[in-house]
């Protein structure tokens, strides 16, 4: 019985998803495996440069746990995404057809948008400023 309902459950998220919900959870361990890493050298550049080491560490520890989390977070940005495509806030071409920050092929790459533009004039300082 618990077999049959669990069957039901899936069944019903699958026809109740989206498609990029739908495209997340199935490709999110491999998505999740190449973003993990390269999303934790894009936040810590200078570090990665001062500590070469770390580029070995990023790939044998960072990148099995993109493919552990991969599918459950590719669920939830898809999931978000098609609510931002019904919301008419997004357009599936660059969900799909780019490696932007919105897109799908990047599930652990979460970007807030700003509800203000950024001053030019006086940019924000950076965290770890390159010396």
């Amino acid at each position: 019985m618990k077999v049959i309902g669990a069957f039901v459950l899936a069944a019903t998220l699958l026809v109740c998803s989206g498609c990029a919900s739908l495209t997340g959870l199935i490709t999110g361990a491999f998505t999740g495996a190449v973003d993990l890493p390269a999303e934790t050298y894009r936040q810590n550049r200078v570090v990665f440069d001062q500590h070469p080491m770390l580029y070995g560490l990023d790939a044998l520890i960072v990148a099995p746990c993109g493919i552990a989390g991969g599918p459950v977070v590719g669920l939830v940005k898809g999931a978000s995404l098609d609510v931002e495509w019904v919301c008419g806030k997004i357009g599936y071409g660059v969900v799909f057809d780019s490696y932007r920050e919105a897109s799908i092929w990047r599930p652990w790459t979460i970007v807030w948008p700003s509800r203000r533009p950024i001053n030019m004039a006086n940019p924000p300082n950076p965290v770890n400023p390159v010396p």
